[in-house]
Protein backbone atom coordinates (compact mmCIF):
# COMPACT_ATOMS: atom_id res chain seq x y z
CA UNK A 1 0.00 0.00 0.00
CA UNK A 2 2.90 2.50 0.67
CA UNK A 3 3.28 2.78 -3.55
CA UNK A 4 -0.18 3.50 -3.90
CA UNK A 5 -0.29 6.04 -1.42
CA UNK A 6 3.01 7.90 -2.41
CA UNK A 7 1.33 7.89 -5.89
CA UNK A 8 -1.88 9.20 -4.46
CA UNK A 9 0.14 11.90 -2.90
CA UNK A 10 2.30 12.87 -5.63
CA UNK A 11 3.48 16.22 -6.60
CA UNK A 12 1.62 15.78 -10.08
CA UNK A 13 -0.87 18.67 -10.85
CA UNK A 14 -4.00 16.44 -10.80
CA UNK A 15 -5.73 14.69 -7.74
CA UNK A 16 -5.80 10.97 -6.43
CA UNK A 17 -8.26 8.92 -8.42
CA UNK A 18 -11.24 7.05 -6.61
CA UNK A 19 -10.11 3.56 -7.17
CA UNK A 20 -6.77 3.98 -5.90
CA UNK A 21 -7.98 6.12 -2.83
CA UNK A 22 -10.55 2.80 -2.55
CA UNK A 23 -7.48 0.24 -2.59
CA UNK A 24 -5.89 2.37 0.08
CA UNK A 25 -8.81 2.46 2.28
CA UNK A 26 -9.86 -1.56 1.80
CA UNK A 27 -5.91 -2.00 2.77
CA UNK A 28 -6.41 -0.01 6.34
CA UNK A 29 -7.95 -2.82 7.57
CA UNK A 30 -5.05 -4.73 8.08
CA UNK A 31 -2.94 -2.85 11.03
CA UNK A 32 0.72 -3.49 9.23
CA UNK A 33 -0.72 -1.90 5.87
CA UNK A 34 -2.38 0.97 7.79
CA UNK A 35 0.93 1.83 10.10
CA UNK A 36 2.56 1.88 6.49
CA UNK A 37 0.22 3.99 4.90
CA UNK A 38 -0.22 6.48 7.90
CA UNK A 39 3.53 5.99 8.02
CA UNK A 40 3.56 7.56 4.53
CA UNK A 41 0.59 9.90 4.90
CA UNK A 42 2.32 11.75 8.59
CA UNK A 43 5.83 12.07 6.28
CA UNK A 44 3.86 13.90 3.62
CA UNK A 45 1.99 16.31 5.70
CA UNK A 46 5.45 17.39 7.29
CA UNK A 47 6.25 18.93 4.09
CA UNK A 48 6.56 22.13 2.94
CA UNK A 49 6.89 25.06 0.15
CA UNK A 50 6.89 23.73 -3.30
CA UNK A 51 5.73 20.27 -2.18
CA UNK A 52 2.52 21.72 -1.24
CA UNK A 53 0.43 19.16 -2.91
CA UNK A 54 2.08 16.18 -0.87
CA UNK A 55 0.45 17.80 2.18
CA UNK A 56 -2.79 18.49 -0.06
CA UNK A 57 -2.97 15.60 -1.43
CA UNK A 58 -2.35 13.22 1.86
CA UNK A 59 -5.04 15.29 3.40
CA UNK A 60 -7.56 14.54 0.59
CA UNK A 61 -6.48 10.74 0.94
CA UNK A 62 -7.44 11.38 4.66
CA UNK A 63 -10.37 12.88 4.23
CA UNK A 64 -11.40 9.71 2.32
CA UNK A 65 -10.70 7.32 5.02
CA UNK A 66 -12.79 9.02 7.35
CA UNK A 67 -15.63 7.85 5.11
CA UNK A 68 -14.04 4.68 3.90
CA UNK A 69 -11.32 3.50 5.64
CA UNK A 70 -11.14 1.50 8.77
CA UNK A 71 -11.49 3.75 12.14
CA UNK A 72 -8.18 3.61 13.20
CA UNK A 73 -7.39 5.34 10.12
CA UNK A 74 -8.77 8.65 11.61
CA UNK A 75 -6.42 11.07 12.61
CA UNK A 76 -6.10 14.37 13.12
CA UNK A 77 -3.59 16.94 11.79
CA UNK A 78 -2.98 20.73 12.38
CA UNK A 79 -2.26 22.03 8.99
CA UNK A 80 -4.66 25.00 9.59
CA UNK A 81 -1.75 27.13 9.43
CA UNK A 82 -0.02 26.08 6.37
CA UNK A 83 1.42 28.67 4.82
CA UNK A 84 3.31 28.51 0.53
CA UNK A 85 3.44 31.21 -1.67
CA UNK A 86 4.05 30.12 -5.21
CA UNK A 87 7.28 32.22 -6.61
CA UNK A 88 7.27 34.59 -9.67
CA UNK A 89 3.47 34.37 -9.51
CA UNK A 90 2.84 35.08 -5.70
CA UNK A 91 -0.24 33.39 -5.59
CA UNK A 92 -1.00 31.59 -2.39
CA UNK A 93 -1.35 27.80 -2.58
CA UNK A 94 -1.18 27.21 1.02
CA UNK A 95 -5.20 28.51 1.59
CA UNK A 96 -5.75 24.95 -0.69
CA UNK A 97 -4.08 23.18 2.65
CA UNK A 98 -5.43 25.37 5.04
CA UNK A 99 -9.27 24.91 3.96
CA UNK A 100 -9.00 21.69 3.89
CA UNK A 101 -7.47 21.54 7.19
CA UNK A 102 -10.17 23.07 8.53
CA UNK A 103 -12.71 21.01 6.54
CA UNK A 104 -10.81 17.76 8.77
CA UNK A 105 -11.07 19.37 11.77
CA UNK A 106 -14.70 20.07 11.73
CA UNK A 107 -15.49 16.88 10.17
CA UNK A 108 -13.05 14.91 13.18
CA UNK A 109 -14.42 16.95 15.98
CA UNK A 110 -18.15 15.89 15.47
CA UNK A 111 -18.49 12.15 15.93
CA UNK A 112 -22.09 12.53 14.07
CA UNK A 113 -20.94 13.91 11.21
CA UNK A 114 -18.57 11.10 10.95
CA UNK A 115 -20.65 8.71 11.27
CA UNK A 116 -23.19 10.16 8.52
CA UNK A 117 -20.10 10.06 6.21
CA UNK A 118 -19.34 6.75 6.71
CA UNK A 119 -22.51 5.43 6.06
CA UNK A 120 -23.32 7.29 3.11
CA UNK A 121 -20.14 6.27 1.75
CA UNK A 122 -20.93 2.54 3.04
CA UNK A 123 -24.03 2.67 0.44
CA UNK A 124 -22.49 4.55 -1.97
CA UNK A 125 -19.87 2.00 -2.53
CA UNK A 126 -22.34 -0.65 -3.62
CA UNK A 127 -23.78 1.55 -6.34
Amino acid sequence: ARLEVQEATSNEPWGPHGSLMTEIADATVDPNELQLIMGVLQKRLLDTGKNWRHVYKSMTVMEFLVANGSPQAVEKQPLTEFQYVEQPSGKDQGINVRKKAETMVALLNDRQRINDVRKKAAANKNK
